[in-house]
């Protein structure tokens, strides 16, 4: 999890323990008789303790990890770049090597490189392959290995990539977190 997400997390958490100690304030506070006051305390309890216990995160399975690479195939080889950018984190890191090289990208940066890949190739094929996955918590590591091909200036192009990638489930979907690739352009 990113400083941002814990950041997000205890924010929340103190929204709801702030929010917990008010209604509980507040019953303390009306005119009732201790049985009323008593109940009233309780049913604040109660749906503060239920607030406050927080739904574990979602563990990805590698169903998910599975159903993310045949997501990515289908929106790369469409060229849906908003499904794409559904499939990626807005934290993800992409560091790209190539000749010794490396860019680090954010997720704006990572789909501005394929819409600009895009807009000069034709023919673009897709193929994404996924190994090796070993699932800790809500995250999966995987080794992924994708071979791009197209034709540029008339001459046919194949780009493979070998990546050690993190992803996380996001609601019931997995998503890209980090990858560190090696880039090899045939």
């Amino acid at each position: 999890m990113s400083i941002k997400n814990n950041k997000k997390t205890y924010l929340k958490t103190g929204m709801k323990i702030g929010a917990f100690a008010t209604a509980i304030s507040a019953v303390t506070k009306l005119p009732m008789n201790k049985v009323s006051r008593s109940m009233g305390l309780g049913l604040v309890a109660a749906f503060g303790a239920a607030t406050l216990i927080s739904a574990p995160a979602h563990a990805i399975s590698e169903s998910s990890v599975q159903a993310y690479a045949a997501a990515m195939n289908q929106a790369a080889n469409s060229q849906n770049i908003g499904q794409i950018s559904r499939l990626i984190s807005d934290e993800v890191i992409v560091s790209l090597t190539r000749n010794g090289k490396t860019a680090n990208l954010d997720k704006n940066g990572y789909l501005q490189l394929l819409q600009t890949s895009w807009s000069k190739s034709d023919n673009y094929r897709y193929d994404i392959r996924i190994s090796d996955v070993v699932i800790t918590g809500n995250q999966a590591r995987a080794q992924v290995v994708t071979t791009e091909t197209w034709t540029e200036n008339g001459k046919p192009v194949k780009l493979i990539t070998t990546s050690r990638a993190t992803l996380s489930e996001s609601g019931s979907n997995a998503v890209l977190l980090r990858s560190v690739s090696q880039v090899t352009i045939n």
